[in-house]
């Protein structure tokens, strides 16, 4: 083999052929038919196709929340003539003015916890926040327009409890000024007032928390109560022991998430009370939270009724009194004639209903022991 001839198949293998395959390849891509268009099978799965987006959010309606749970008392129009047939007419929304005042917080209060002493129960346990706060909007819309007064004097509850000491005012004018008075407003609306001499419950109310006119020194004058009196307390001594009354020793209060707690001394007892809205059945009312500790043992409590109360018997895990026009339900004490017996530790409800006639504590399962007709 020549020079000549070995130079020619180097030349052929290393530069002629990878450009002549390079320009092979070239020409199969350009040259190449477009693909069909792609068509998306109907039964195509969800990995298979793009993201799709979710339909939009749709808002809670007030008319809707309103027409399911309002409507049959305060009527349609919101006139207060609904098709339930109550024992007082129900409000008129179209007339304006509110139990418990006309911010949207009030109205708020009043739908989820009820008003005690009426027909009107409370829904929180039914309707969540965004159909709450759709159906206020509703309501308050049905009503004239109204400013919203506020008050720089005005303690107001908002999303903490608020624990306030002064002198409280008389409660009728079989009372007298209380000048160590306490009050405990809690975010559901409810406020509890007591003498600390010796932790007396003295009164519970609904609706704005309080307002005080005088901030010299302690205060000349007594602090203003604003809120409804849904429960008087009777004029009997709150604890006992061997028949005889015993004081109580005020320890102080603990604000703790949204309710607010007193601490009293009671013999060799510490209790801890809180108090909040409650129902029973469809009925409205409070109830009071006391925790034991220490030796309770002999110690009683009296039914805070303002009249007499008379037992009525057990039924569905409650003790039960009437007193007057109010309902008690006891759980986790011992009836001893219109007083409960206090356990040595453990934890006592007492649940107040307030204005229940017959026919609807009746109706709610309490042994009223009278013709419910």
């Amino acid at each position: 083999m020549t020079v000549k001839s070995i130079v020619t198949n180097i030349v052929c293998v290393f530069i002629v052929a990878p450009v002549v395959a390079a320009l092979i390849v070239w020409a199969a891509m350009v040259l190449r038919p477009d693909p069909p268009p792609q068509t998306m099978s109907p039964h195509a799965t969800s990995s298979q196709t793009a993201s799709i987006r979710p339909a939009p959010h749709t808002p809670v309606s007030g008319r809707t929340v309103y027409m399911a749970n309002c409507a049959r008392c305060h009527g349609a129009s919101g006139d207060g003539k609904g098709t339930e047939q109550l024992d007082r007419p129900a409000r008129s929304f179209l007339d304006g003015g509110f139990s418990f005042g006309n911010t949207t917080e009030a109205i708020r209060r009043v739908v989820q916890h009820g008003i005690a002493g009426t027909p009107m129960p409370g829904f929180a346990g039914v309707l969540g926040k965004a159909q709450t706060d759709a159906v206020v909007k509703y309501v308050k819309a049905m009503t004239p327009p109204t400013p919203e007064v506020g008050d720089e004097a005005e303690f107001v509850v908002t999303d903490r409890p608020q624990v306030v000491r002064g002198m409280l005012p008389a409660r009728g004018p079989w009372d007298v000024l209380q000048p160590r008075g306490l009050l405990v407003g809690g975010t559901d609306g409810l406020t509890l007032s007591y003498d600390t001499d010796d932790v007396r419950f003295r009164v519970a109310r609904q609706g704005p928390f309080a307002r005080r006119t005088d901030w010299e020194g302690r205060g000349g004058t007594p602090l203003e109560p604003l809120g409804r009196i849904i429960h008087f307390a009777g004029p009997a001594a709150p604890f006992w022991k061997d028949a005889s009354p015993i004081a109580a020793e005020f320890l102080g209060t603990t604000t703790r998430g949204d309710h607010a707690s007193i601490r009293l001394a009671v013999g060799d007892a510490v209790i801890v009370e809180e108090a909040r809205t409650s129902s029973h059945e469809t009925l409205p009312g409070y109830v009071r939270i006391l925790r034991v500790s220490g030796d309770a043992t002999g110690v009683k409590m009296s039914i805070p009724s303002f009249e007499a109360p008379v037992a009525l018997g057990e039924r569905s895990g409650w003790h039960w009194w009437r007193g007057g026009n109010d309902v008690f339900g006891v759980q986790g004490a011992q009836p001893s004639g219109d007083q409960i017996a206090l356990p040595q530790v453990g934890t006592v409800r007492l649940l107040v209903l307030p204005g229940i006639d017959a026919a609807r504590a009746g109706a709610a399962g309490i042994p009223v022991g009278m013709p419910t007709s």
